[in-house]
């Protein structure tokens, strides 16, 4: 739902307030007619530091028609909502139309910028975050270089951002934890969106093959067994995977049956080598050097240091609990 105006100030408690109009534009004057609700600058916690997604900066903007932003290169990534009126972003060099209701995703390490449209200048309420892994999360998100996304829920978005500047406005004890869960949930609102955008949707041949990979992981899975599920070209089936899960479909199988290995070792007595064998590893040290790779533990050591063993009557008292 892409909100109106009446919507916009329903979702928003506050009031202009002018005298922060600098805060979003050091070092320059504020471009004429622009007004700067809200700006926030935060410090991270360095015992958190570099744990968690960090958040810098975020505000909410009314933009004049003359209303431009550009950088060679900034800390971190901006993420802007457009809550009514058209602007732009440039990425490297490339523009991208930016209407009410979309979301807007600007790389920091690549030259960027972003504009209001001058004859129907936006309103924005952006955040800048940064952490070590960044980049992934953005590719995760909306693809490698960042973009725009349109979001359907527009008023929840707005309600979002209102949440983290009372959150940045009263940094009270533990705000670098309560920033990051506010994240988790932007995340999720933006992978569950992503899911609903044309050609994002998981294709049938997919959906047929995880689901009978996932219930039968052990098994060989042969290229002539796969395509009987598919019922798609090997090419196209790559292709397909690769383009959906960002991995290998030998890798996403992998993946299922370190997680079958995993409960097998918890769960029972079974010996190393019958786990090996019930999750499709005919030879045992193949098995070990898989399971190392991804636990960073052989079998047994995981086995040995990761699990507590009751007996039958302890769990039952435990289960009663």
């Amino acid at each position: 739902m892409v909100p109106t105006e009446d919507s916009l100030h329903a979702a928003s408690k506050y009031e202009i307030d002018t005298s922060c109009k600098n805060l979003y534009f050091p070092n320059m004057q504020t471009p004429p007619m622009t007004t700067v609700h809200e700006s926030f600058h935060y410090l991270p916690d360095p015992l958190w530091n570099k744990a968690l997604i960090s958040v810098l900066r975020s505000g909410k903007i009314t933009a004049g028609p003359d209303y431009r932003i550009e950088r060679t290169f900034c800390p971190g990534q901006d993420l802007l909502f457009c809550a009514s009126g058209q602007g732009s972003i440039f990425v490297d060099g490339v523009a991208t139309p930016v209407h009410p209701g979309d979301f807007a995703w600007l790389p920091g390490e690549v030259p960027h910028g972003h504009a209001a449209n001058k004859d129907d200048p936006w309103t924005i309420y952006w955040v800048r975050i940064d952490c070590a892994e960044i980049r992934t999360v953005r590719t995760n998100l909306l693809g490698r270089h960042g973009g725009v996304m349109p979001i359907r829920d527009g008023v929840a978005v707005i309600g979002w951002f209102e949440r983290l500047f009372d959150c940045m406005r009263d940094r009270a004890p533990g705000c670098d934890v309560a920033l990051n869960a506010l994240l988790a949930e932007l995340f999720w609102r933006l992978h569950d969106e992503s899911l609903s955008l044309p050609g994002r949707q998981l294709p049938a041949a997919l959906s047929r093959v995880t689901s009978a990979m996932s219930a039968r992981p052990g098994d060989a899975w042969t290229e002539k067994e796969l395509l009987q599920v598919a019922r798609i070209s090997p090419g196209h089936l790559r292709r397909q995977f690769r383009k959906f899960f960002r991995m290998s479909l030998r890798e996403w199988l992998r993946r299922e049956r370190m997680m079958l290995a995993q409960d097998l070792l918890a769960r029972t007595d079974a010996s190393i080598t019958s786990v090996a064998e019930t999750c499709g590893y005919c030879d045992i040290y193949h098995f070990s050097r898989e399971f190392r790779r991804a636990m960073g533990q052989s079998p047994s050591e995981w086995r040995r240091v990761g699990t507590v063993k009751y007996s039958s009557s302890k769990r039952r008292d435990q289960d009663v609990q």
